[in-house]
């Protein structure tokens, strides 16, 4: 179940996971012009994540009230510019951080690979941009991040830190504020608390 609320330039969604039967509802508050596009079915919706020290700028998401914490998910994508003279192969190796409070880091993640013409485009993907920069821009590969979460509210962000492409030789490097280097999507939460121990198994 999908609700959209627009307020204060920031586009919010509420989410609704399912985890031992129970709604775990959260919202993400990325700005509009962050939204990269949209998936099918349950991939739900595709953000673009800019290199930034400011969690406003990020891909902010609230998370619910938790007891014991849990567990938030999501999918990170290298954002590549597929020109029909990009050289292959590439290798990739995209950083992106998640912050809290401020600046406090809840981690750095890092999706690293080799991208052939085989490589994997997420061409499920109905891109929201129709501006001629981002023609030919596509999410490439996909790796599941899992982040444990504190007890009690908690907002978070997803910030870009850099994009390294090797090819032919050559090396690119982006560490620019407000670059686009990545894209996220099908985020999911569990609370730690609802699960059931009776169900839990002995190593």
């Amino acid at each position: 179940m999908l609700s959209t609320i627009v307020a204060r330039g920031l586009v919010g969604i509420a989410f609704l996971g399912i985890f031992q039967g129970s709604p775990l509802p959260f919202d993400v508050r990325a700005r509009q012009e962050l939204l990269f596009g949209k998936g099918q079915g349950e991939e739900g919706s595709y953000y673009d994540v800019v290199i930034t020290r400011q969690p406003e700028e990020g891909v902010a998401i609230k998370l619910p009230y938790t007891s014991k914490g849990g567990k938030f998910y999501f999918d990170l994508h290298h954002r590549i510019d597929m020109k029909p003279d990009f050289a292959f192969p590439a290798e990739v190796t995209t950083v992106v951080e998640v912050i809290t409070g401020g600046t406090n880091s809840l981690g750095r993640f890092t999706i690293s690979e080799t991208i052939d013409k085989q490589g994997e485009t997420n061409g499920t993907v109905v891109k929201v941009s129709t501006a001629p920069v981002d023609r030919y821009v596509v999410p490439v590969s996909t790796k599941t991040v899992t982040l444990n979460t504190q007890p009690g509210p908690q907002s978070i962000s997803i910030v870009g830190r850099s994009q390294t492409i090797s090819r032919n030789g050559a090396v690119a490097r982006v560490e620019a504020p407000g670059a686009r280097i990545a894209v996220v999507s099908n985020f999911r939460f569990e609370d730690a608390s609802q699960v059931n121990p009776l169900k839990k198994t002995t190593p």
